[in-house]
């Protein structure tokens, strides 16, 4: 299929429809292109800019070519990650704040890799902190049954497509896997907090989500303090655009700190830092209720904002305010920092 329609997407910007984006997922992963019309392929793709028809083709076969966890709890079933590819480098954000929300009773299937596109991803700082990403689909089960959290190393159960994550790593750019990485969860995700790198695609991945089953969720991007795009993840330096999900309904709207009832921060307080025993500090730091400087009080409204997000979209609080309370109250209580240990104890039984 690739062959098929190459030509046209390049010289006409021709849209795919589903059934030829499907097919086309399928002869990535089926290993019998050359790298070079592979790369010739993604690049293509992104300089047309993918539609929805295309992301949800894309995504649903590599689901389906991905190792099943046959796992639905009554409850929502939240993945909470970040495209990366955006501007402004954080700290590992989506990671503590999913520890954070799952010790005050999210249930977090968090799906990823090691870094692609970011100097340190969330698989690298869990590993780092003594969590096992290697697990077996039972295990994960029984993780999430047991403490709230599992992580699901993409790379085990998205075998297929190995020989592409290679070609990412060489282009050294974004592409289409920057969207469909992070909503191929091989869970039955139910609800979804999703940063993305660009603003103007929240409304097209909150389309794909309920096209995927996702009955809540909030797909954003932040902005920095001049309203320039600016990070994959919600903003506490400036407004974040929001397409909420509700059972099939989707509301664009734009958040500021001010809702979750917290200050704006300043952007060299929330970067990331150079090494990777600087984001685990920061991580550390978080859970253990550190906020003596401003950097600290930062780092930790920023965590607090994406952590309240994830038990709103999780029906855990009916605001975003109160998400910010009751994660405040479990790293004061010191139960997000005995959370992790439960998280590292469950992912190596």
């Amino acid at each position: 299929m690739i062959y098929d329609v190459l030509d046209d997407i390049i010289e006409n910007r021709r849209d795919l429809t589903y059934d030829e984006s499907y097919e086309c997922m399928n002869d990535l992963i089926s290993g019998d292109y050359p790298d070079s019309v592979i790369s010739s392929f993604l690049i293509a793709l992104r300089m047309k800019k993918e539609n929805v028809d295309e992301i949800t083709g894309l995504t649903q076969s590599m689901r389906d070519h991905a190792i099943n966890i046959d796992y639905c709890p009554d409850e929502y079933l939240v993945e909470s990650c970040g495209t990366g590819g955006d501007t402004l480098k954080t700290f590992n954000v989506s990671t503590v704040s999913s520890i954070v929300a799952s010790a005050a009773g999210a249930k977090i299937s968090k799906h990823g890799n090691r870094s692609v596109s970011s100097s340190y991803g969330g698989a690298d700082a869990l590993e780092d902190l003594g969590v096992n990403i290697e697990l077996s689909p039972e295990k994960v089960v029984n993780s999430l049954q047991g403490c709230n959290f599992a992580f699901i190393f993409a790379p085990m159960y998205h075998e297929a497509t190995k020989n592409v994550m290679a070609i990412r790593k060489e282009l050294k750019t974004r592409t289409i896997f920057n969207l469909i990485g992070p909503i191929t969860c091989p869970t039955q995700v139910t609800a979804r907090l999703t940063g993305l790198y660009d603003p103007n695609l929240v409304e097209d991945i909150a389309q794909v989500s309920i096209n995927l089953g996702v009955k809540r969720g909030m797909i954003v991007h932040g902005f920095d303090e001049h309203g320039n795009p600016a990070m994959d993840e919600i903003s506490n330096i400036g407004k974040t655009k929001v397409a909420f999900i509700n059972h099939g309904r989707i509301d664009v709207n734009y958040i500021t700190p001010e809702d979750f009832g917290l200050e704006y921060s300043n952007r060299e307080d929330i970067k990331a830092p150079s090494t990777s025993k600087g984001h685990l500090d920061v991580i550390n730091n978080i859970l253990n209720n550190v906020t003596t400087t401003k950097t600290d009080k930062a780092r930790m409204d920023l965590c607090l904002m994406n952590s309240a997000a994830i038990l709103y979209v999780a029906n855990k609080v009916s605001s975003l305010k109160e998400g910010v309370e009751l994660s405040r109250e479990v790293i004061e209580k010191s139960i997000a920092k005995k959370q992790l240990e439960k998280i590292i104890r469950y992912s190596n039984a």
